[in-house]
């Protein structure tokens, strides 16, 4: 059995490949299980099980199969891998699943294709189910066929496509096997339900029987809706939502429903065939033959040809449609005539769309051929004009049907009206403008009053089918003066007419999950099925916009009546009579004004004027006529406006001119006054009030209306003054108004005025003329050709000077532009659209030159000659020439110059471009008919190879595009044919023409089925192996870009093969950026806040999304209420007026989770959807704004600006809340770093400016996940190629040193190295140039040989700035280290070693000498305090209520530790003060001296102080020699340790007065603390030299060590509650830890650190350990990185270390930590026991352990916890023999005793083991073995009748029995050592450290010399030491050539005669200046000691440890411990015996 499940210990994958079937099968089993829990679709894991899965399907084992296909089923379902498999996997399941004997392997293999159909690889899956049908085995192809059927059922026609299918059904119902004949029926059944009689066709081969039985069961189907039941994955959630809206739109349900069912055309399921080259060759020649039956048979052959291939390919057939239309037209022979109309019908119909081009020279010529009566011709006829309607529109036709409609002949306008009936049966409403029904009305209207009754019943008809198609509302008024009989037929044409084509629904828009279940708009009344709704459908994404447009079409008469400046015509006013005036006046006005109008004294006229126009408006403007009869009576009682008395008639101009700006005033009003007024404009002193008369009729009715009538008159008068002042005022009008007059009204009056003879009428008008010119240009001039010479060069001098002058703003009539204040918004757009645009078309004479394009010319044009055809072509120019202007209408003139175009002869085709070009100026907007016909050959003439032909093709081509548009180009996809058979030189020049031309464009003003249809032509080219088309075609991109959009052409870069995505990709990518920036529209400055989340994080916002779904049902039915009212709507139900960041303690919990695993780590390379997920989570959590986060994750970059600019409005007045929320804020502006727009990334960097000032103002402290989220991503941005991006990039990342640890943001900026972006890579070198410059070389992770090495391999890089950069940042190390420099780099080529040399050189010779931070003068106070500080403040936290750190208190200032960007920044303000100081403005803007003085005059300066000198004091005291005074209880201070205090302050003192160097030494060993501030430092170390230069004698105060506030401060903070602010006292003190040069200055603070972390520790117990996980870590890396430090950790007290052992090996115990975390923590707890048991003073480690020992064995606690300890104490006891030269055997001694007296072993008897007792007895058992009977002399605390003492005598009278114990007392244990064991003794980290020095002082060439000596020395001081363990690993040659050189030293000492003994100033640790500062205090103590013991008269050893065991030192006298050891004093015997031992070992020294 063991065998058998042998394979489950494998990994999955490879049992998915095992030789053993059933390991496959757990396998597969396996793998299904781990699809399911993967829920990211990209993840990794999928990648391993893409090559499988193919495998899996086609197992040999039967039930392995049925398993593999199972997991692939889940695989294809779930992951994102699963396309690239669908090849080989549908393969393997044609081939062996789909037909398998299983059943469910037959299911599971349908499930799988039909899967990969829904991850749309249908066409894949497709192609091989196809395949599988030609299977020779018919089970395979009747299962293939069946799973076609089931996908097409699910799935519908339009994602399983019919045209590979339908080829396949003849063969299939043909074959033998009955199976397969079944399923294909089967088939065929489905594919009839879905596209209906469009495969009848298709099926017409087949057997009778069986179409009868295909018959039978379609006739089963009829009237059935096929729908899919299954949809693709992006179609998946669109349905859901379309299925929601169709719950609550009942009305249009069916129109949906009609749509839905789109029938398939017959045509696309035919393949085309190109019939040009299957035509008979004698085609052309037979068809001009005179013999009829010959023209009949090419004829037919022809027809035969189209009928066999009815969808014909494209191809150039305007020769063979010439050719036809002849026929039609010119044949006399009628049978010829029908078979040329059938024979053109099929054509068009084949060549569908494409046949447009040829459309509009045939409809002409067919419609004039409609006057032959005979009926097969008529008919095919007929057939052809409704074949080529389907390429063509009414629109495109309208000329050709207007002019036939008015042909004299009455059956061609019968026809044509048929026609036009018919054709508007299948036109769909919005193909048809307003003008275009206007014209067809208009015409059709006249053809109706006809005679012929057959003209008049067929022009009803077709007004009662266009009245259906565009509703009988909409034409009804343009059918006012047809009489009732008519009309009646009209209606009842409009019943019976049928639409036969489906009307076009209004354009739905995604309804949001809260709309009202009732519709708006339920109560309008439908106009019928076919008929389109007359109102669009209001849109249900917002309310506002159906308020907007109801309240706009409902009251849009009343607005303009109630407006009374709007000046809107009444259409009901009419004309009153006078005597109705006359009465109303009667009612209006007072008697007395009345008698006063017409009274003969002026005086009285005067006064009633006055009068009225006091009153004149306190009328009602609502009464109807008010303005007519004010106007009228003022003018019409005599003497009227004929006033003699010029003050009165000024008056009465004003009565006229109030009326107009306060009533409404009418046409008819104007009509009346309008003449009286333009003759008052000659008046001498009421000229201006006549002319401001006319300026207020005219706002208040039309320009164009008053000035034709003032124009009019005044031409008719012979007073030159009317006439100039007449053209004056027009002037000055048409500036105030706007050019608002169609300029073929005025033209005729201006040429009038020019011509006058008076030179004043002459100037006025040519005045005007200069007018006009500014607003209609060049064609000014066109008009005034013909004038005389002199006249024309007044007009072209007025003309040149306003030609290009832009015009001014018009300033009256703008009001009208809008109906009311609140559609502002809706018609900015348009404003420009009210005004008549100038149609130059309409204004120039045209000439009609079609009765000149004879016959013969065009025959001459297409003549066999070259010469003659130029001929023909130059006689053309001419007739163009001739007539300057020519209308559209050319007749045949069109197709003859497409043939020439293409002409062979290049001078011929040069010379039809320059007359198409010609053309094109001569025709004006006009020329866009021909374009459809001319423009393939001006594209064929753009591909030629003759560059004056290409040019002459551009220029052609520009012209058309400039005189009528672009649109007419982009049509019948002629560009995407040209593109597809062009050659290179036409593709580079259309493309470069297509990238010229469409940016410019208006985004809608081109079909993007063109564009589209081009695509895939553009990604062929950007591939293309011809440079010049790549490099246009790259151009392009960005034209194409901007109308159909970056998504639409990134979706269809999925056909593309994959070699060339990258390339595609990259250039669409290139081409985003430069995307048009849209502003985003008025009151859309919110994106829609999303109604539904996928996961809901809180209650709150499903109720809130009801709350606002109800509102908006509410402004839905309330379609009444006015517009005003929707703003104040909005803002309640759609804004979200809370704060855009809320205050909350949620960001802590965030971190938590991110260090749990429980979300995403922000790490990726592009961001994917789950990121953006989890960072909406999580804003939702937060509260923050949904509007702001509606427009946070809005697609639209637009709403992305305005979310930094709410937030930069919101930084100054929410700062609290932001930093609540900075790592949300973070992250989300990391996504924008990936978009591509630079306008959102410039935004974002400044306000990431704005946001990290603000925090550095604050002394905030970034979190970890803060930065690990953010600073990655932000590096990526550096070596972006904009210069500002990169410049914001490098500002932030300054901003970011001072807020996080600058040796995390070194980590990520060395990662930026690994780009492949060169400039991302200099950047990066740039940035570590200058932290490095900033903070030291200390900065460099993870070591600095490390980080330069990879800095200096960037000197080889091929890019020229990243060489310079890396050169540059070596450079800045080089002047911070020195030669070390070279060391630190490695190796380096010789290329780079001599380009960092020269560098080197080169930067020494320019640098200055830069001023040390401790040199900055103190002097400048108010510098040090503004600066923020870089040190986080513990205290004092409680009343921020946030997680940020607070300020630091004032009073701490000068004691804080400025971290060196702190002080950088004090010399940069200093520096900036300085220059501010030179730069001290002069001039206006400078400072008053005087007013200064006057400020300054009571100040007190420096320079004024006087000193004043005090009687001197005697302080001879305080150098007197400290005395120890002893207490009154005869307690005083040890003397030999005072004696040991001042001789360390003589030592402080002497390096006091040495280098720098030693004074930093100096501070850190007096407990100075290096984190002052530089001041404080400087003073202190002047303020203690100069006391050491007064007196030797020190001072106490000065030696005893202080302790720094900010540090204790700092430390404490390590215990805080707040996680937080205990991390970030933590990572400030790793910094310190892990800095070599300041570790020291925490040697005082050992025992607070320890007590603050023990804290902690219990603190954290408390806590929930998802919780505490997040401190833990810290703390036990710390706690870690503390004993692992060289100088810290050996001096804590016994005490300390057992709280501290007690509390690591209860972590241990517990098992607490171990949870899903592999027991990491653990291995770090350890890894901090073990450092501890080697670092802490031995004699402290042992009496703590057996402490804890003797505490915890009596107390119930963890069984582990004392099996931990005693494995401690074991640990100790293997180091005694090593380490007993430490130990203090005394207090051990001692604790042993404590233990023992504690827990003595009759308490051990009662216990279930005595383990503990037995190992403190082996402590004394191994001690007792080290020191022997020497032991005994430790025992001096221990009472005699202790259970210690009687064991330890117990155990040296066994040592005595066994013989290991001397008489002279010497340790059995040391007798027994060999000198192979001290050789092999372990040896201490020092000397370890020194030997590893010499060996690489060997490995180097230029120091192996010295090396082999200090070897050599160092062996001679350490015999006993062997060197083979450090060579262990070095190769045979270098053991080789380490003995030689030693020998060779030997051999040159001994040739010397060298005797002597080593100096020990050879000896390497007297040599080598690098030791860590605690060797040296060693060596300091050892020194003292020694001194001291010289004073008592002892010159060597005072050691416990040398008693009787001295006679090792007989043994080893090189070994002898400096160490001294504290003990009583020595007996006199005692010393006498030492004294005779020392002199012993010096006598054998010397006989050495």
């Amino acid at each position: 059995m063991a065998e058998d499940t042998e394979y489950k210990k494998l990994p999955i994958e490879e049992r998915c490949v095992h030789k053993l079937w059933k390991a496959r099968v757990d396998g597969y089993e396996e793998a299904a299980k781990l699809f399911r829990e993967l829920d990211d679709e990209k993840s990794p894991e999928w990648s391993k099980y893409a090559g499988l899965i193919k495998k899996m399907v086609v197992d040999s084992n039967a039930l392995a199969q049925e398993k593999g296909l199972e997991a692939a089923l889940i695989f294809v379902e779930n992951s994102g891998f699963a396309g690239r498999t669908v090849g080989d996997v549908m393969t393997g399941i044609v081939q062996k699943c789909i037909a398998a004997p299983k059943t469910k392997t037959k299911e599971l293999s349908v499930q799988v294709t039909l899967m990969y159909v829904e991850i749309e690889k249908q066409e894949a899956v497709l192609e091989e189910l196809v395949k599988g049908m030609e299977h020779k085995n018919p089970k395979i192809v009747s299962a293939c066929v069946a799973a076609t059927t089931q996908a097409m059922k699910e799935f519908g026609t339009k994602v399983i496509g019919v045209k590979p299918i339908i080829k396949k059904l003849a063969p299939l119902m043909s074959d033998r096997d009955k199976a397969v004949r079944d399923e294909t029926k089967q088939l065929a059944v489905e594919m009839y339900r879905w596209i209906g009689a469009a495969m009848k066709s298709h099926i017409a081969s087949l057997p009778q029987v069986t179409i009868k039985e295909l018959e039978d069961e379609f006739e089963k189907l009829k009237g059935e809706r096929a729908e899919p039941t299954r949809y693709l994955k992006s179609q998946q959630e669109k349905q859901a939502k379309i299925a929601d809206e169709a719950a609550t739109e009942d009305a249009y349900n069916d129109d949906d429903a009609e749509a839905g069912a789109e029938e398939v055309d017959p045509m696309d399921l035919i393949d085309p065939v190109d019939i040009l080259s299957k035509m008979p060759k004698d085609f052309y020649d037979k068809l001009e033959e005179k013999k009829w039956t010959l023209r009949k048979e090419s004829l037919e052959a022809l027809e035969k040809l189209l009928t066999d291939n009815p969808k014909v390919e494209n191809g150039e057939y305007g020769t063979l449609v010439n050719a036809l239309k002849k026929v039609i037209t010119k044949d006399s022979n009628v049978v010829l005539v029908a078979m040329a109309g059938k024979c053109l019908a099929l054509l068009a119909k084949g060549l569908s769309k494409r046949f447009s081009n040829y459309a509009t020279a045939c409809v002409s010529a067919l419609l004039e051929k409609f006057k032959e009566k005979k009926p097969n011709v008529v008919s095919a006829l007929r057939e052809a004009m409704d074949a080529i309607y389907g390429s063509t529109t009414l629109e495109a036709q309208q000329e050709s049907i207007v002019e036939a409609l008015a042909n004299k002949n009455p059956s061609v306008k019968s026809e044509t009206a048929l026609f036009l009936a018919r054709a508007l049966t299948r036109t769909q409403p919005t193909a048809l403008n307003k003008k275009l029904i206007k014209l067809l009305t208009t015409t059709l209207i006249k053809t109706l009053n006809e005679s012929d009754p057959v003209v008049r019943d067929s022009s009803a008809e077709a007004l009662g089918t266009l009245m259906k198609l565009v509703s009988e509302k909409a034409l009804t008024p343009l059918l006012v003066d047809v009489d009732p009989l008519k009309m009646s037929k009209i209606k009842e044409c409009h019943d019976k007419a049928e639409i036969k084509i489906k009307v076009a629904a209004p354009k739905k828009e995604a309804r949001p999950a809260t709309a009202p279940a009732a519709k708006p708009a339920a109560a309008k009344p439908s106009g019928g099925s076919t008929e389109p709704n007359p109102v669009a459908r209001p849109a249900t994404s917002g309310a506002r916009k159906v308020v907007k447009k109801a309240a706009g079409a409902s009251s849009a008469a009343p607005a303009a009546l109630s407006k009374a400046p709007s000046g809107k015509a009444l259409a009901t006013e009419r004309e009153m009579t006078p005597e109705e005036v006359q009465d109303k006046a009667d009612e209006l006005l007072p008697a007395e004004i009345l008698s006063g109008l017409v009274d003969s004294n002026w005086k009285n006229r005067l006064a009633a004027v006055e009068q009225l126009l006091a009153q004149i408006t306190s009328f009602d403007s609502k009464q109807p006529g008010i303005s007519q009869v004010l106007v009228r009576t003022i003018s019409g009682r005599k003497p009227g406006l004929k006033e003699m008395n010029f003050q009165v008639l000024k008056y009465k101009l004003d009565i006229i001119r109030s009326v107009a700006e306060n009533y409404p005033v009418t046409n008819i009003t104007v009509d009346h006054v309008a003449t009286e007024i333009t003759e008052k404009l000659g008046d001498a002193k009421n000229s201006g009030g006549a002319a401001d008369v006319l300026t207020a009729l005219s706002e208040a009715t039309k320009l164009e209306y008053v000035v034709g009538k003032v124009l009019s008159f005044a031409l008719e008068q012979k007073s030159p003054k009317v006439q100039s002042e007449a053209f004056n005022w027009v002037n000055k009008s048409i500036i105030e108004f706007g050019f608002k007059i169609q300029p073929k009204l005025l033209i005729e009056d201006v040429r009038k005025g020019v011509q006058s003879t008076n030179p004043t009428v002459r100037g006025a008008a040519i005045q005007l003329v200069g007018t006009m010119t500014m607003y209609m240009g060049n064609a000014v001039m066109i008009f005034f050709d013909g004038e005389k010479p002199a006249l024309k060069s007044q007009i072209q001098t007025e003309f040149n000077k306003n030609l290009g002058e832009k015009p001014p703003k018009p300033i009256r009539g703008v009001q009208r532009s809008s109906v009311s204040p609140e559609d502002d918004e809706d018609d900015d757009g348009a404003g420009g659209s009210s005004e008549p645009e100038v149609n130059l078309a309409d204004l120039l004479p045209r000439v009609d030159i079609s009765s000149q394009i004879t016959e013969a010319l065009l025959k001459e044009m297409s003549d066999k000659d070259w010469k003659t055809r130029n001929e023909g072509l130059t006689k053309l120019q001419a007739i163009i020439t001739d007539a300057k202007l020519i209308k559209p209408s050319i007749g045949d003139l069109a197709p003859a110059l497409a043939h020439r175009l293409v002409d062979s002869n290049a001078k011929i085709a040069q010379t039809a471009l320059s007359i198409c070009e010609q053309l094109s100026t001569a025709m004006g907007a006009g020329c866009r008919s021909h374009v459809r016909v001319l423009f393939p050959g001006f594209l064929h003439a753009l591909g030629d190879s003759k560059s004056f032909v290409r040019a002459a093709a551009l220029n052609c081509i520009n012209s058309f595009g400039e005189q009528g548009g672009y649109k007419e180009f982009f049509e019948s996809e002629m560009i995407a044919d040209a593109l597809k058979s062009g050659s290179p030189a036409l593709k580079s020049e259309l493309w470069n023409w297509l990238a010229e031309k469409l940016p410019p464009l208006p985004p809608k003003s081109i079909p993007k089925e063109e564009l589209t249809s081009m695509v895939p032509h553009l990604y062929a080219h950007i591939c293309d192996r011809n440079v010049d088309v790549r490099k246009n075609a790259n151009e392009a991109v960005l034209g194409i870009m901007i109308h159909l959009g970056f998504e639409a052409m990134n979706r269809a870069l999925d056909k593309q093969k994959p070699a060339s995505k990258k390339d595609i990709m990259a250039a669409l990518e290139k081409a985003r950026p430069n995307l048009p920036v849209k502003p985003l529209p008025k009151g859309k400055q919110q994106a829609p806040i999303p109604e539904e989340t996928k996961k809901v994080v809180r209650s709150g916002g499903a109720a809130a999304a009801q709350k606002q779904g109800a509102g908006k049902a509410g402004a839905g039915a309330g379609t009444e209420k006015t517009a005003a009212a929707v703003p104040s709507r909005k803002k309640e139900e759609d804004v979200d007026t809370s704060p855009l960041l809320a205050v909350n303690s949620i960001k802590n919990q965030r971190l938590i989770d991110e260090q749990k695993m429980r979300v995403l780590k922000w790490t990726f390379t592009t961001p994917r959807e789950e990121f953006t997920d989890l960072l909406r989570d999580q804003m939702t959590t937060a509260n923050v704004n949904k509007a702001l986060m509606a427009n946070m994750f809005h697609d639209d970059f637009r709403y992305h600006l305005k979310v930094i600019e709410q937030l930069s409005e919101d930084l100054p007045n929410n700062s609290r809340a932001l930093i609540c929320n900075l790592d949300l804020i973070l992250k989300w502006l990391t996504l924008r770093f990936y978009d591509t727009n630079p306008s959102v990334l410039i935004k974002g960097l400044e306000y990431l400016g704005q946001v990290f000032q603000m925090l550095v103002e604050m002394e905030y402290m970034m979190a970890e996940n803060e930065g690990s989220s953010f600073v990655p991503h932000l590096l990526l941005k550096i070596g972006d190629p904009k210069d500002a991006v990169r410049n914001g990039v490098r500002r932030v990342l300054r901003q970011i040193n001072l807020l996080y640890p600058f040796t995390k943001v070194f980590s990520y900026v060395m990662e930026g190295l690994k780009s492949k972006n060169a400039r991302q890579r200099t950047e990066c070198l740039d940035e570590l140039t200058y932290l490095i410059e900033s903070y030291g070389l200390s900065i460099c992770q993870p070591s600095q040989q490390v980080a330069l090495k990879e800095i200096a391999r960037q000197i080889s890089d091929r890019d020229n700035s990243v060489r310079n950069a890396a050169l540059n940042c070596i450079v800045m190390a080089y002047f911070l280290a020195g030669e070390k420099i070279y060391k630190l780099i490695g190796q380096l080529s010789e290329k780079d070693l001599s380009m960092l040399d020269e560098r080197i050189k080169r930067a020494k010779k320019t640098r200055k000498p830069a001023v040390p931070v401790a040199e900055v003068p103190p002097n400048n106070k108010a510098v040090t305090q503004v600066v923020q500080q870089d040190i986080i403040e513990i205290e004092d936290a409680e009343g921020n209520g946030c997680d940020e750190l607070p300020p630091p208190d004032e009073e701490g200032t000068f004691d804080q530790a400025p971290s060196a960007q702190v002080l950088q920044l004090q010399q940069q303000l200093q520096l900036q003060q300085q220059q501010a100081q030179q730069q001290r403005t002069s001039g206006p803007f400078g400072l008053d001296p005087n007013v200064m003085a006057e400020i300054e005059k009571d100040w007190v300066r420096a320079d004024q102080m006087v000193f004043k000198e005090y009687t001197p004091v005697d302080t001879s005291l305080l150098f007197e020699p400290i005395k120890v005074i002893p207490t009154r209880d005869g307690f005083q201070y040890p003397q030999d340790k005072f004696d040991r205090l001042i001789a360390r302050s003589h030592y402080i003192q002497q390096n006091l007065t040495t280098s720098p160097q030693a004074n930093n030494t100096g501070h850190t060993a007096s407990g100075i603390s290096p984190y002052r501030s530089p001041m404080r430092i400087q003073q202190q170390q002047m303020q203690t030299h100069q006391n050491n230069m007064d007196n030797n004698m020190p001072n106490l105060a000065d030696v005893l060590p202080k302790h720094d506030p900010q540090l204790v401060k700092i430390i404490k903070a390590v215990s805080s509650n707040d996680t937080l602010k205990a991390r970030a006292a933590i990572n400030e003190l790793t910094a310190i830890i892990e800095s070599p040069e300041k570790q020291a200055v925490l040697r005082d603070y050992e025992e607070i650190f320890i007590q603050n972390v023990l804290a902690q520790l219990k603190n954290l117990s408390q806590l929930p350990i998802s919780q505490a996980l997040v401190v833990y870590q810290p703390l036990l890396s710390i706690l870690y990185t503390f004993f692992n430090a060289n100088i810290l950790g050996k001096t804590l007290s016994v005490a300390c270390i057992k709280n501290l052992m007690s509390a690591l090996l209860h972590l241990l115990a517990d098992q607490k930590l171990t949870s899903g975390d592999d027991s990491q923590y653990n291995k770090v707890i350890n890894g901090i026991c073990l450092k501890v048991l080697d670092k802490a003073n031995f004699t402290n480690i042992y009496c703590a352990l057996i402490r804890l020992l003797r505490e915890t064995c009596p107390v119930a606690g963890l069984p582990k916890f004392t099996d931990l300890l005693m494995k401690c104490i074991w640990r100790n006891i293997k180091m005694l023999p090593e380490r007993t030269n430490e130990l203090n055997y005394d207090a051990v001694i001692l604790e042993v005793h404590e233990f023992m007296l504690a827990l003595p072993s009759t308490w051990w008897q009662n216990r279930p083991s005595d383990t503990p007792l037995r190992t403190v007895k082996t402590i004394i058992h191994n001690m007792a073995k080290v020191k022997g009977n020497g032991i005994l002399q430790h025992l001096n605390q221990i009472p005699t009748h202790s259970e210690l003492h009687t064991y330890l005598i117990r155990i040296l009278k066994n040592f005595q029995k066994d013989g290991t114990v001397s008489g002279t007392g010497v340790s059995p244990q040391r007798q027994q050592f060999s000198a192979k064991e001290i050789a092999t003794k372990r040896i201490s980290h020092q000397t370890h450290d020194t030997v590893s020095q010499i060996f690489k002082l060997i490995s180097d060439k230029d120091t192996k010399q010295q090396g082999l000596q200090k070897l050599y020395d160092f062996k001679q001081q350490n015999p006993d030491i062997d060197l083979s363990t450090f060579l262990q690993g070095a190769s045979a040659t270098f053991h080789k050539y380490i003995e030689e050189g030693l020998a060779e030293i030997e051999r040159q000492n001994q040739n010397a005669g060298s005797t002597q003994a080593p100096d020990n100033r050879t000896d390497v640790n007297y040599q080598n200046a690098t030791h860590d500062p605690d060797y040296w205090m060693d060596r300091l103590q050892n020194l003292m000691s020694t001194r001291s013991a010289s004073d008592d008269g002892s010159h060597m050893l005072d050691n416990k440890v040398a008693d009787e065991n001295l006679c090792l030192n007989s043994m080893n006298p090189q070994k002898v411990s400096l160490i001294r050891r504290e003990k009583p004093e020595l007996s006199p015997n005692r010393l006498q015996h030492i004294q005779a031992k020392l002199a012993q070992i010096k006598k054998e020294n010397h006989a050495q």
